[in-house]
């Protein structure tokens, strides 16, 4: 089986272009990648922190030049260079922190350097672009950097880089807008929302604590849209958004966990997401005023992007040929079931946030 992704070029027509053939070497790939996903988020010590770190973007290096053509074949330089920053740096001494920090905020995807994310998409498989997305490598560095060094990012660099994370999340959210196709729009809103996130991290302790109240609902609203879009491109061919895509009447059980978790997402009350953006919003206004309006604006720029792949998907009339195309395969059941117990987790933490901070 052969996965592949579709090249869309101005005044073109569409291009398959093969990324990866799956087989062992796939899935040794995703162990890997997972392994150091898992040590980044829960590595005790800096020395197995720093190894996972270095161990996942040398991995995104590897798998996103293997495979390609012309200049898919090439190693991005980008990624590269901020994880050997950022972990070279780590191990210094106090004044070097702050360095490692920018470095993790590039390999996290600070503006203007979100378009190194954009090159993954297209350079590596899509189970392997999904693992790095929901690991969110930078983020969970600065945040781990910000909760042992509190004092270390404050004065004009931490207001520099809290108002970059603002715009950036800005500048996702509007890509979202403007992209057709599902797994797209949804990447933007994770990535707007983490970079949401990572500014109220810079807002003291308060922000801290819904920064990482919002990792987890981001991680978890991003799993399970993704994972929704996914299987309805395997089951139905659904790789655009179009009014006539109607897939309400085909997949209700997607239909019904897509339109939960996506407004659970993007903050509607209820869900953790609402909870911590409330916490980030009181934070940031303590701190800085333009922030504040930025995550307001980005924000609700989210729910619109939301709203519109939902729209795209599963509003309107059904294709005659999308209604014979349902399936009821065990992959797809025990999906709807792991994705409806993260849903009632999400749920939960509206209801007791306790819970997650």
């Amino acid at each position: 089986m052969v996965d592949t992704y579709l090249n869309f070029q101005a005044g073109s027509e569409p291009v398959v272009v093969p990324a990866r053939t799956a087989g062992g070497w796939s899935r040794g790939s995703l162990l890997v990648g997972g392994a150091a996903a898992v040590g980044i988020w829960v590595a005790p010590t800096r020395p197995l922190f720093v190894l996972s770190w270095a161990v996942l973007f040398a991995w995104a290096c590897v798998r996103s030049g293997v495979g390609g053509q012309g200049k898919a074949a090439r190693v991005p330089v980008l990624p590269l260079l901020a994880g050997l920053l950022t972990t070279g740096l780590a191990l210094w001494g106090s004044q070097a922190r702050p360095l490692a920090a920018l470095g993790a905020a590039v390999a996290g995807g600070l503006l203007p350097f979100h378009l190194w994310w954009e090159e993954l998409r297209r350079r590596l498989t899509r189970q392997e672009y999904l693992l790095l997305l929901l690991c969110q490598p930078g983020v969970v560095w600065l945040h781990r950097f910000v909760e042992a060094n509190p004092t270390a990012l404050q004065g004009p660099l931490g207001n520099g880089i809290q108002v970059l994370f603002v715009t950036s999340a800005i500048l996702q959210a509007g890509l979202g807008l403007v992209r057709k196709e599902p797994t797209r729009a949804l990447a933007a809103i994770s990535l707007s929302q983490s970079s949401l996130l990572m500014a109220g991290a810079f807002a003291g302790h308060v922000g801290w604590e819904a920064a990482r109240t919002l990792l987890i609902a981001t991680v978890s609203g991003s799993f399970v849209l993704l994972t929704i879009a996914g299987l309805l491109r395997d089951t139905y061919g659904i790789d655009r958004l179009a009014p006539d895509n109607g897939l309400a009447d085909v997949a209700p059980d997607l239909h019904r966990l897509f339109i939960i978790m996506g407004w659970l997402f993007v903050g509607l009350p209820g869900g953790l997401a609402f909870f911590a953006e409330d916490l980030l919003f009181h934070a940031l206004l303590e701190h800085s005023t333009a922030a504040t309006v930025g995550f307001l604006f980005a924000a609700g720029l989210n729910a619109v992007v939301f709203y519109r792949v939902y729209v795209g998907l599963f509003s309107g009339p059904t294709r005659p040929e999308l209604r014979s195309m349902g399936s009821t395969a065990g992959r797809r059941r025990w999906l709807v079931a792991l994705m409806t117990a993260i849903t009632a987790l999400v749920l939960l933490g509206g209801v007791a946030p306790a819970l997650f901070m």
